[in-house]
């Protein structure tokens, strides 16, 4: 019998950022040439699960009781860190000055989280990084 290796969809789910974006045509060029499908998400999507977005999945979700900050997000699916794919992909991101200033990759525990429980949660990480750099 043959093992079947699953492998997340190569994708990354974008917040607050879409085509009118500054950046944005760059970043889709970035995503064409590491293979990477780039999807909008919005306000339906939040109780939506990470995976399932990023697998292309239609929104099904409700929609959470908590507020989301509209600080712009790049979430990542698929890529490798071990091959450099992901290292790539990010720089590329970050030549393409496009304004995003959170950033993560899709980890076997957040696929299984709300859009908005991660996005809460970059935030919350996003702050405390600010606050703990002031002096």
């Amino acid at each position: 019998m043959k093992a079947h290796i699953i492998r997340d969809p190569r994708c990354a789910l974008l917040w607050r950022f879409d085509a009118a974006s500054t950046g944005y045509p760059a970043l889709e060029q970035a995503a064409r040439r590491c293979g990477v499908t780039l999807r909008t998400v919005g306000n339906d999507e939040l109780g939506c699960l990470v995976g399932d977005l990023c697998a292309g999945k239609a929104a099904a979700g409700a929609a959470p009781l908590a507020a989301v900050p509209e600080r712009p997000a790049l979430i990542v699916s698929g890529l490798s860190h071990q091959t450099g794919e992901l290292g790539r992909f990010i720089d590329l991101v970050r030549e393409s000055g496009a304004d995003l200033p959170l950033r993560a990759m899709v980890t076997p525990t957040s696929k299984n989280w709300t859009l908005a429980q991660l996005l809460q949660e970059l935030n919350r990480e996003h702050e405390a990084v600010g606050e703990g750099g002031q002096a």
